[in-house]
Order: structure tokens, then C-alpha cells, then sequence
């Protein structure tokens, strides 16, 4: 990845970087549009992934 260390948030941290709640977090995780990656019960967003949605999502509303 051309030495640059990839970035990822687990739902706990995305909560903290949106300034939002843990439990909206975990249902905007799991929504279809979101990117986001599960492996086993763990979910996690690449810093990517989230910046590329919300330039995406930019003055547009996002309902849960």
C-alpha cells in the first residue's frame, strides 16, 4: 500500500470522529449505503471509505 499505514475505525471510534452516539454509530454501520466491513461480529470503516461518504453525502440529508 505504498508504506502508508491504513486507517480504521471500529464503531466506537466512528461515534467519537461523527460526534454521535454509540448505538446511532452501530445502526449507521449497518445500513446498505454505508461502507463498512464486518469480519466476524466486528465492524470497522476504512478513514477512505468514511471520508469518500461523507464528500458523497455533503448537504444531503442521511436518515437511519
Amino acid at each position: 500500500m505504498n508504506g502508508e499505514e491504513l486507517k480504521v475505525f471500529t464503531a466506537k471510534e466512528l461515534s467519537e470522529v461523527l460526534k454521535i452516539g454509540r448505538d446511532k454509530a452501530y445502526a449507521l454501520i449497518r445500513t446498505k449505503g454505508f461502507p463498512s466491513i464486518c469480519i466476524g461480529k466486528r465492524y470497522i470503516v476504512t478513514e477512505k471509505a468514511l471520508n469518500e461518504w461523507l464528500v458523497h453525502y455533503e448537504h444531503k440529508n442521511y436518515v437511519l
